[in-house]
């Protein structure tokens, strides 16, 4: 079933979550995260066969709550197929408890599915026995998953079919299914699995391994996964896994964002950039903003004004202005004289002595002002003397 995020869905937000190095126990890149009260909305257009399929909904509860869900299912058109066209209603509803210790639910009533008629699931989500909405409870759900009433198969009912029926039951091969991910089937379900696709898509279905993330065109017998290249996901190996990006002919590259500057381990899957914490730039986020130096503790550049930039490890002014140098533009170059830090309310005035710095009757290196007297004494070149 595919997940419809709509603009009119502002309580439900996608949870992504990285499988190394952790027990994974969801299906795809994560779950839908849901507000007390809200909802999802899945659409479905690729049911392969004519039958009754029962629901199941995969969840994981965030407290020690009990929820509930309200689902309605309903076609955009009228079914057509002579299994579901008769059958009435086109729309059912059910009411399930979501029990805080369980982590998937089975809901009491199949429904007949078609292929090429769409499908809307519409799930609404609230803990259970109170009134009052609470606005920061959410429960996560994972995935609503079609079980098909194998039953129905050409090849599962009738005498010659009571072999295959007992084996289903006896290894339980269905409830694997239940739980995300599913575990591995024990080989005779793994042979009963394979038929009941068989005949449901009416033979073997192609790999279709992308040539760009996967290893070669073979995939596993059952399930269809292909053998993926580094950091790179997906039955068919289409997608860079979360926590990476950059899917093409060698894989994907990890995000690496930078732990103190970034505000999770995920970035874009095209072009890698992590998402920064205030104050904080650069694809890793491991850098500075302009103006600004000393990662990760960044703090603005201090050049009193002559300066915008400073090097972003040693905080040392770059390129300052109005004839000012040091380590914050804090003093007047050789040549100029006066208190250029911020505040002071003075500029650095060329040295009279007697000419100016860069003319031919400049015969100074440098010069100061007498604290006490407040006039100009210059330091002479070599071969000069005098004030």
């Amino acid at each position: 079933a595919k997940l419809c995020w709509c603009p009119a869905q502002p309580d439900v937000e996608e949870v992504v979550r990285d499988g190394a190095g952790h027990m994974v126990t969801w299906t795809g890149s994560g779950f839908a995260r849901v507000r007390d009260g809200a909802g999802l909305t899945f659409h479905m257009d690729n049911v392969p066969y004519p039958m009754d399929y029962e629901l199941l909904i995969r969840y994981e509860p965030e407290s020690a709550e009990d929820w509930e869900v309200v689902v309605s299912v309903s076609s955009r058109v009228l079914p057509t197929s002579p299994r579901c066209g008769n059958l009435l209603p086109s729309e059912q509803m059910y009411r399930e408890s979501l029990p805080h210790s369980q982590r998937y639910v089975l809901l009491s009533r199949p429904f007949c599915f078609e292929p090429s008629t769409p499908y809307e699931v519409t799930m609404r989500l609230q803990r259970a026995g109170v009134t009052q909405r609470h606005p920061s409870a959410f429960i996560l759900i994972d995935s609503l998953v079609l079980l098909p009433r194998v039953l129905e198969l050409p090849g599962f009912h009738g005498a010659e079919a009571a072999a295959r029926q007992e084996e289903l039951e006896r290894y339980r091969c269905l409830e694997v299914f239940h739980m995300a991910p599913p575990h591995p089937l024990a080989q005779a379900c793994a042979r009963l699995v394979c038929s009941v696709s068989a005949l449901m898509h009416g033979g073997a279905l192609p790999c279709q391994c992308d040539p760009q993330g996967s290893r070669s065109s073979e995939c596993q017998v059952q399930g269809g996964q292909c053998e993926c290249k580094p950091h790179v996901v997906g039955r068919r190996c289409d997608h860079c896994a979360p926590g990476s990006y950059g899917f093409g002919p060698q894989g994907c590259s990890p995000c690496a964002c930078s732990l103190e500057g970034s505000v999770s381990q995920l970035c874009d899957t095209v072009s890698g950039q992590c998402r920064c914490q205030s104050g904080a730039m650069g694809r890793q986020c491991d850098q500075c903003q302009p103006g600004h130096w000393g990662f990760p503790a960044c703090r603005p550049c201090q050049c009193n004004g002559h300066a915008e930039e400073c090097d972003p490890r040693t905080g040392t002014c770059l390129h300052c202005r109005d004839h000012t140098d040091g380590r914050h533009c804090e003093r007047c170059q050789n040549g100029y004289y006066g208190n250029p830090v911020l505040g002071s309310g003075q500029q650095c005035r060329p040295c009279p002595c007697p000419g100016y710095p860069g003319t031919r009757h400049y015969h100074g290196s440098a010069c100061h002002a007498d604290e006490e007297t407040h006039h100009i004494v210059c330091l002479c070149a070599p071969g000069y003397t005098g004030e």
